[in-house]
């Protein structure tokens, strides 16, 4: 009798774990479960008649925005994590606090209302990630970590309507970075390599020798 030759696997049809070295931790993988047919919930076309308006309007603390031509900055009026909060004390085990600082800002993008990151123009995309280095490098010499997040859409609370993304400095380590960090260490202390260096290697081979990505 013939034998029977096994199937290949394919990642898009059959499911698996994958390994991910940031977190040493494993994820299960169904991609096949995305052939299956939608029949819940579908959300409306965002609408595209948004006004173009130049953001010289309402700023911190109600005050008028200068009108820009790049990027600007202001301080959050609500923020997250402010920069004066007091400090609550020694607690013992299992109940911990810590004191938090930081220096909430906005950042925009671009003057119109109606422009979003992904349709600037490349040099005013390149302006805006200059921007994001200098701002890492100036307030991460005086706080553990700077957190920069972009704010797109009513859906997640978001208040102005102009591109702008949040600038978030602190004095601890969140715990997903402080995870990452501890798994590059651990694996450059075992191979004698920075780990997204070897994971970018092991990409490039991976992507030439397979037809999908």
């Amino acid at each position: 009798t013939d034998s029977i030759s096994k199937p290949m696997f394919k990642p898009k049809d059959h499911q698996h774990l994958r390994y991910n070295p940031l977190r040493d931790s494993w994820v299960l993988v169904s991609a096949h479960q995305m052939k299956r047919l939608w029949k819940g919930q579908v959300e409306k076309q965002p609408e595209d008649n948004i006004p173009r308006v130049r953001a010289n309007g309402e700023g911190s603390n109600w005050t008028v925005n200068p009108e820009y031509d790049s990027t600007f900055m202001f301080d959050n009026d609500f923020p997250a994590l402010q920069p004066d909060t007091p400090d609550p004390g020694m607690i013992f085990c299992p109940v911990q606090s810590h004191k938090t600082q930081s220096l909430y800002s906005v950042m925009c993008f671009h003057p119109w209302s109606d422009i979003t990151l992904p349709l600037m123009q490349p040099a005013e995309i390149s302006k805006v990630i200059d921007r994001w280095a200098d701002l890492i490098v100036e307030l991460g010499a005086e706080y553990t970590w700077v957190q920069i997040f972009e704010n797109k859409g009513a859906m997640m609370g978001c208040s102005n309507p102009h591109p702008h993304c949040q600038v978030c400095p602190s004095n601890f380590l969140p715990n997903e970075p402080a995870l990452a960090e501890r798994c590059q260490r651990d694996f450059l202390q075992k191979h004698g390599e920075p780990l997204l260096l070897q994971y970018k290697t092991q990409f490039i081979a991976l992507s030439i020798k397979t037809p999908y990505r």
